[in-house]
Formats: structure tokens, C-alpha cells, sequence
């Protein structure tokens, strides 16, 4: 599998990682929407650059991005979570997963997880912790995954 890193081409050629992990580029005029591997869209407006598929580097020319995972905006008295987001390697032989850590802000942990896997077929099985973690296991289109939230304070 052939993933690629993004980067926002800034003045005097610099370069700022937008994702890791791109799985999927779409085009639609202006708009260019990447998916990471974890199922997270970045929308970037701008000029898609060029696209290494030997370097594994997509770059895109100027952009302002905004994150799928910013449909949740923050609202006084939400709480906010670490979310870490486990896709384990169904390689035999390979015992190397896949980690996404973010900072997030909801309300509703269960309802945040069903917008993730919006559109997908996925069961999950609800644990909390004694120590109030909230641990999601889920197997989405047969895949094993987990999801963990952890209260900030």
C-alpha cells in the first residue's frame, strides 16, 4: 500500500504537512479533499501542485485547509478528550498498528464515533474504564480497530 504525505507550498518554497497517511486526492474545482488511512478528510483550496508517487509527497499551492474533525466545533461546557484511533495490521507477520492521536472537543463521545465511521458499515463494543477512559472496539468492514477517549482537564 502506497500512502503519501501532503504539504502546503508556502513562500520561498517552504512546506507545511498538511496529513500523513493520504489514501485518497479528490478534485473538485478549487477543492482538493484528502483521506488519511484513519478515514479523516482535510479540505485545502488551492492549486494541486504535484503529486510523487516515488517520494510519496503530494503538494499543494496556496491553502487554506480546514479539518473534517472541525464539524465539531468547540461550544462553551463541551469536554475535552485525547482520541486515540488503533487500526490494527491485518498482515500476517506484521504486529505494527497504525495510531492516530488527536485533541478533540464533544459533548457525546458515542455520537463523535458514529460521525467518524459515517457511511461505513462498523460494529463496536463500549467499555469504560475504571479509570474513565471510554474504549471503543470496533471492526469496520473487517477491519479491527480501536478507539479510546480520554478526558482532559
Amino acid at each position: 500500500m502506497c500512502l503519501s504525505t501532503a504539504y502546503e507550498l508556502g513562500e520561498g518554497g517552504t512546506r507545511k504537512q498538511l496529513c500523513e497517511y493520504v489514501s485518497v486526492i479528490k478534485v473538485a474545482g478549487d477543492t482538493i479533499t484528502l483521506t488519511d488511512l484513519m478515514g479523516q478528510e482535510i479540505s485545502v483550496t488551492g492549486e494541486l501542485e504535484s503529486v510523487d508517487l516515488v517520494k510519496n509527497a503530494i503538494t499543494i499551492r496556496p491553502a487554506v485547509f480546514s479539518r473534517a474533525a472541525d464539524a465539531f466545533p468547540g461550544k462553551t461546557g463541551m469536554k475535552k478528550y485525547e482520541m486515540i484511533r488503533e487500526i490494527f495490521n491485518s498482515c500476517s507477520g506484521n504486529q505494527m498498528r497504525d495510531v492516530d492521536v488527536q485533541e478533540i472537543e464533544t459533548d457525546d463521545v458515542d455520537a463523535y464515533l458514529a460521525q467518524i465511521y459515517k457511511g461505513e458499515r462498523f460494529t463496536s463494543d463500549r467499555t469504560v474504564k475504571k479509570n474513565g477512559v471510554v474504549v471503543f472496539d470496533i471492526d469496520a468492514s473487517g477491519m479491527a480497530q480501536r478507539v479510546s477517549f480520554t478526558e482532559i482537564s
